[in-house]
């Protein structure tokens, strides 16, 4: 059983400050859940506002009948009392990141001749970093640009080497740009892809010079977003959950 205590943490909607992690596409969804059924973790399912919980995984996703399968529990007493509940918010971590969800109408299921749960798909899912500004590298080839306005010369473009949902690291080959920490970037633009393009504020958090191998130098620049939108940061996550399940697929090869 769990104490009254936690039922804070396990609504979705005490986690308005956070909004900008939750999840909207439903392709993006079906993907986290896909991950979580590939290599199940235990997951905790709160139910009854936070007072009960239940120990299950993510068994399989059914995108043609927009249904998730959830292993049943080992207290036939507690299933029975999660079947009857209203709404599930299922909470665990995958690769070091929070994920939770909330069910409805949860059904009892079979899946390889075993009991099982089945519920709709979720509608958002929320997906936290364990480190608010964790990175992920961009594509070496082709990589991803950042075109930063420039009222007395022409617009200046630089790679971006890596990007999250807090900011952008990039890197001038040529050290044509050193801007001050502090510094305002306005209106730069990211292509990202068939994302759509990024048009945002960037604040320099640092500025340095990097030592390359053949002994020449880089200049690095690390960028925060300046107030990002709800929308354009999911743009932002679903660029970013795409590069990360690539880099995942290469790994495997």
């Amino acid at each position: 059983m769990a104490d009254q205590s936690d039922n804070n943490k396990t609504e979705l909607s005490a986690v308005t400050e956070h909004e900008k992690y939750l999840l909207y596409s439903r392709t993006a969804i079906i993907n986290v859940l896909l991950d979580l059924s590939k290599r199940p973790d235990i997951i905790t399912a709160y139910f009854n506002g936070g007072r009960e919980y239940l120990l299950t995984a993510v068994l399989t996703v059914l995108p043609e009948r927009d249904l998730v399968v959830l292993d049943y529990g080992a207290d036939e007493k507690q299933n029975r009392r999660m079947l009857a509940a209203d709404r599930i918010v299922c909470v665990t971590k995958h690769d070091n990141i929070s994920i939770k969800f909330s069910c409805e109408e949860l059904q009892r299921a079979r899946f390889q001749e075993r009991q099982a749960f089945a519920a709709r798909l979720p509608e958002t899912l929320f997906r936290l970093q364990r480190r608010e500004f964790f990175r992920v590298s961009t594509p070496v080839f082709n990589p991803l640009k950042c075109v930063i306005p420039n009222e007395e010369h022409a617009a200046l473009e630089l790679n971006i080497a890596d990007i999250s949902v807090g900011g952008i690291g990039l890197a001038d080959p040529y050290c044509r740009f050193a801007p001050e920490p502090g510094t305002v970037l306005r209106e730069c633009q990211i292509d990202l892809a068939e994302f759509g393009t990024l048009s945002c504020d960037l604040l320099v958090r640092n500025s340095y010079l990097q030592s390359q191998h053949d002994g020449g130098k880089l200049r690095r620049i690390g960028c925060a977003f300046v107030n990002l939108p709800l929308d354009k940061n999911a743009i932002l996550q679903r660029y970013i959950h795409r590069i990360q399940i690539e880099q995942k697929a290469i790994k495997r090869e």
